[in-house]
């Protein structure tokens, strides 16, 4: 079952693979180059749509990878750097990493992109179709928690190297270095060299470790954070497991060591974003999994932003808090309809107060970011804005049959109208073509709904697999009714 949807993935750097840091002259660096050309080729290729000429690089690179491994099996740039990209390349990309953890466990950038292709494959699966989980490595669950597991292991790893460092920085401030063990800087990393002559070319190595720094040991403490954020995301979707251990993970390993890593490398921004989105997430899969009340999960949202300074200027953090006050009112929806808060019309008509409460909150927060300057994927945040009034407009559905609803019900169209043909304009200024066929198709579907048939028509006539899509999407997340859907088959 998929996560609610989010303005923004993460922008952190961390987020990002860390590449291999091995070479070695001779018939092996032949196998590893020519293999690692593929797969980042590919990456690039697919994002302009070239997907048959990524697919032949994949191929080729994973027969380089195989006939590099048959004939160096204790090659670590080979086992490291196999490619992995979607469900069936990550669990590739999975399978390549625990061959290479094999060979070295000592090594954090490999424990750290092991965790990330385990986040990555628990996310794929978990938004999938339901063939996903028929394979192996199905269960998100399980990759998330074995995920945290690597990450947990990478930061103790990395405690430790910095702890280590530390102490030989302060016996050279104290004494000459010993000779046997001198470091050579060589960028931004270090060349171990041992006090013996020179090997020749054909037998030499040169590992390059890069010194672990206070902003290391973070990244490590955040990525475990956006984890658990994803594990709450599951949990909500089944609404059945409890999430106390979550909380009691956050509390008892990351919380104060996050505010320490905060304070010493000066990113209090960025870890109070990751922090706020993750209260949120964690209050949501609380409330759907019936552990909290609907006033103790609007409490927490709320305070969940409370820390954050310039809140107002944000553009990030106000399309965060956005997103959570969308997902309260999807997730007020679904209890309702379950039947977890209440039948009675009493119910249901203050249950449509709180959640245009909510929606008219995200809407305003959506806006102002619109109008800020650091604003990032503007097209997507005016498709949130349209999604705002569609939402709004659906609390005058019966049963609910919200008043204030029912009587806005064609300005609200016209609203979203409106917000979805900027939305389109900006992508297509933006070359943003996902966000701007969203919007095009969302356009068509309202103009539809105010009795202009023809543009939707015509999106129909060389599309309408796509709109049947659309329209089906946006009947699942509440935005239509079964009415509305029926108005609009053509």
């Amino acid at each position: 079952m998929p996560r609610p949807k989010q303005y923004l993935k993460s922008q952190r750097q961390s987020a990002k693979r860390r590449p291999a840091k091995l070479a070695k002259n001779g018939e092996l660096v032949g196998y590893i180059g020519q293999a690692s050309q593929s797969p980042y080729s590919a990456s690039d290729l697919k994002k302009i749509g070239d997907a048959q000429k990524s697919a032949r690089f994949f191929a080729r690179a994973l027969n380089d990878y195989d006939d590099g491994l048959n004939k160096f099996p204790a090659s670590f740039d080979l086992a490291y750097n196999k490619p992995g990209d979607l469900l069936a390349l990550l669990r590739t990309a999975l399978v390549s990493h625990r061959y290479a953890l094999e060979i070295s466990q000592e090594n954090a950038d490999l424990l750290f992109n092991t965790g990330q292709v385990l986040t990555s494959l628990a996310e794929l699966i978990s938004e999938g179709p339901p063939e996903h989980t028929d394979a192996p490595h199905a269960d998100p669950l399980q990759l998330y928690q074995e995920a945290l597991e690597f990450f947990q292991r990478c930061l103790s790893l990395q405690e430790y190297q910095l702890t280590q460092a530390d102490a030989e920085a302060n016996a050279s401030a104290t004494g000459p270095m010993d000779v046997e063990k001198r470091d050579v800087e060589v960028g931004e990393g270090k060349i171990s060299e041992p006090n013996q002559s020179a090997p020749s070319d054909e037998d030499h190595w040169a590992t390059i470790v890069e010194p672990v720094t206070p902003n290391s040991l973070l990244d490590s403490l955040l990525v475990q954070v956006e984890t658990l954020t994803s594990v709450c995301g599951l949990l909500s979707a089944r609404g059945t497991d409890d999430p106390g251990w979550v909380e009691q993970y956050y509390q008892s390993l990351l919380h104060e060591r996050i505010s320490l890593a905060a304070k010493e490398t000066g990113r209090y921004r960025e870890s109070a974003l990751t922090k706020a989105k993750f209260r949120c997430a964690l209050a949501e899969a609380g409330f759907s999994t019936a552990r909290l009340d609907i006033s103790t999960y609007e409490r927490g949202i709320v305070a969940a932003y409370e820390d954050l300074v310039d809140f107002s200027v944000d553009a990030e953090a106000l399309c965060d808090r956005a997103d959570a006050e969308l997902a309260f009112h999807v997730t007020f929806r679904k209890s309702l309809q379950r039947g977890s808060i209440g039948t009675m019309q009493e119910s249901r008509a203050a249950s449509s107060v709180i959640r245009w409460k909510h929606l008219t909150k995200a809407l305003d927060s959506f806006t102002t970011a619109s109008k800020l300057v650091n604003a990032k994927n503007l097209p997507r945040i005016h498709l949130r804005r349209g999604d705002c009034e569609m939402h709004r407009r659906s609390l005058g559905f019966a049963p609910s049959a919200y008043d204030i609803a029912a009587k806005s019900a064609t300005t609200l169209l016209k609203n979203a109208e409106i917000f979805y043909r900027g939305a389109a304009k900006v992508a297509t200024a933006e070359a943003a073509k996902d966000e701007e066929a969203e919007a095009l198709f969302k356009e068509a579907v309202v103009a539809g709904l105010l009795g202009k048939m023809s543009k939707l028509q015509e999106k129909a006539s060389g599309e309408k697999a796509r709109v049947h899509e659309i329209v089906g999407d946006m009947v699942e997340e509440g935005m239509l009714s079964m009415d509305d859907a029926q108005k609009l088959i053509i």
